[in-house]
């Protein structure tokens, strides 16, 4: 009788143990936390021709300037389509005027112009820009407490081959922001894309884009990540 009871007691045993091997792993799964893709931020290259392309715009000898010094958006050397581009900054307390200035290459000056504004479309019936030249622009702020103005961008319009080249992709492209990206325009990719979430703000593919494109240089960092927080 005992060694019955024995039997019987070993394999309720066996029973219960194989019981619960068998529902450990349903427990563990239920009890596991959701996880969530985790976005990758891709990074462009080939918008900043500098030799400095790693540092921001607002950068001298590889050390920051001023942190209340206005913050241009855009690479230290990049190329343009437009002979009436839009130039994006800021400044610290996104309110104070500054003075917009461009000038040739060689430093005469071609425009200024004074604006409370943190963008400026060049104005049709200003001094004309024309392909295949390069210009320096840059802002001065009123009040000197600010910093003073950062260090001055290049901007080269693009000419020739390449600029006949854009010119056709346009023609037969229905998305201008993709075909400028190709050819690493930065004025107008940006542009294009401020254009689309201008008339559509859910456009989440234009968003991304810009977003992007916003991630390809240090200077717009913070203009990338405030994308990123829109996107779902």
């Amino acid at each position: 009788m005992k060694s019955r009871a024995s039997l019987l007691l070993s394999a309720s045993l066996l029973t219960a143990l194989l019981l619960s091997v068998a529902l450990t792993p349903r427990a563990a799964v239920a009890q596991a936390p959701t996880s969530h893709p985790v976005r990758v931020r891709a990074k462009l290259s080939g918008f900043d021709l500098s030799t400095k392309s790693g540092k921001s715009a607002n950068q001298i000898g590889g050390a920051s300037r001023d942190l209340g010094t206005p913050r241009i958006y855009a690479p230290a050397s990049a190329k343009d389509y437009s002979l009436n581009p839009t130039f994006q900054w800021a400044t610290p307390d996104g309110a104070t005027q500054v003075t917009f200035r461009l000038s040739t290459i060689n430093g005469i000056e071609l425009y200024k112009t004074t604006t409370s504004a943190t963008s400026l479309a060049y104005p049709a019936d200003a001094p004309p820009l024309k392909p295949g030249m390069t210009y320096r622009w840059t802002i001065v702020p009123e009040n000197d407490m600010l910093g003073g103005a950062p260090a001055p961008v290049t901007l080269m319009i693009v000419d020739g081959a390449e600029r006949a080249a854009i010119q056709a992709a346009l023609a037969s492209s229905t998305d201008p922001a993709s075909v400028f990206v190709d050819h690493r325009i930065w004025y107008d990719a940006i542009a294009a894309y401020n254009t689309a979430l201008d008339k559509n703000p859910d456009n989440q593919t234009a968003r991304l884009g810009r977003a992007t494109l916003f991630n390809s240089i240090p200077a717009t960092q913070s203009l990338a990540d405030a994308d990123w927080k829109l996107i779902p």
